[in-house]
């Protein structure tokens, strides 16, 4: 058999083809928060931007969202989930690829997808939110 090998160097710095259609990757992994995104947590304005950069690519020609996240902000989920519907209003093609945890807001950015592929151990589901009210009475 015959090998093509590529040196780390040429793997590691090589910038794909300008020319090329490409599929677009978002990471969001870890808790979801307001704003711009911190290490280990997921920033609705951070990752809502990396989707809204990929819808507006025309070289870009589907969004893969890949979610290992237990949930967090509902503000931020919604800016998320918003931008996704944007991106599949557009016609780009969206599929969220679920790691080991896609719940509440995790779950929640998932929905406009055309598809989404879990593996049976993920866990998931539990869309819903927890608020509080304070009232003052006699």
């Amino acid at each position: 058999k015959n090998y093509s090998a590529v040196s780390l160097y040429d793997y590691t710095t090589k910038k794909p083809s300008e020319t090329g259609d490409s599929v677009a990757v978002v990471f969001a992994n870890g808790a979801i928060m307001d704003g711009e995104e911190t290490p280990g947590n997921v920033g609705g304005d951070t990752t809502a931007s990396q989707i809204r950069e990929a819808r507006l690519d025309s070289k870009v020609k589907a969004i893969v969202l890949r979610v290992n996240s237990p949930g967090g902000s509902v503000s931020a989920s919604e800016v998320i989930r918003a931008e996704l519907a944007a991106a599949r209003a557009a016609g780009k093609p969206v599929v969220v690829s679920m790691g080991g945890m896609a719940a509440s807001g995790g779950y929640w950015i998932s929905t406009p997808a055309n598809y989404i592929v879990a593996n049976p151990s993920t866990l998931t589901g539990s869309i819903g939110i927890f608020g509080v009210i304070n009232t003052v009475e006699n």
